[in-house]
């Protein structure tokens, strides 16, 4: 048993993963704001605080990128699973769970919309994949 409940943790992880989003989003606007810490093109002076901070950074965006695959996941797997799910909708197949249906809608709504601003602004499509691997486990509680 842990001395921190999972509970914490996640809502821990969910406000964290926002703050990455955010910061990726303000650095990508402002690079001249980026920290000396994570410039990877100047190592040679960095203080044992700044290493702790580019160690700290990293793995956020690596719990970050594993948000972001999840997110891609979910979006590449809606249509197949509405595919699949036709003779249940149109009302041949047995029993389904409608909180289910209504999510990959969703995800299939958000892939629809991904492709439309890609297909008009690749930075608009990157920056809503951003916001969505950020904030993606409100957005999957909200859709579920």
């Amino acid at each position: 048993m842990s001395l921190v409940p999972r509970v914490v943790v996640r809502r821990w992880l969910e406000v964290m993963l926002a703050v990455v989003s955010i910061a990726m989003l303000y650095l990508n606007a402002y690079p001249q704001s980026m920290p000396r810490a994570l410039d990877l093109s100047n190592d040679a002076n960095l203080s044992l605080g700044d290493w702790v901070f580019r160690g700290m950074a990293f793995g956020l965006l690596g719990i970050w990128g594993f948000s972001g695959l999840v997110v891609l996941f979910f979006l590449l797997y809606s249509p197949i699973y509405l595919v699949n799910k036709i003779p249940h909708l149109v009302g041949k197949g047995g029993w389904l769970d409608k909180r289910e249906v209504r999510f990959y809608l969703a995800c299939f709504a958000l892939v629809c919309l991904l492709v439309t601003l890609f297909a008009h602004s690749v930075d608009a499509a990157a920056i809503l994949f951003v916001v969505l691997a950020g904030f993606g486990p409100l957005v999957w509680r909200l859709l579920v």
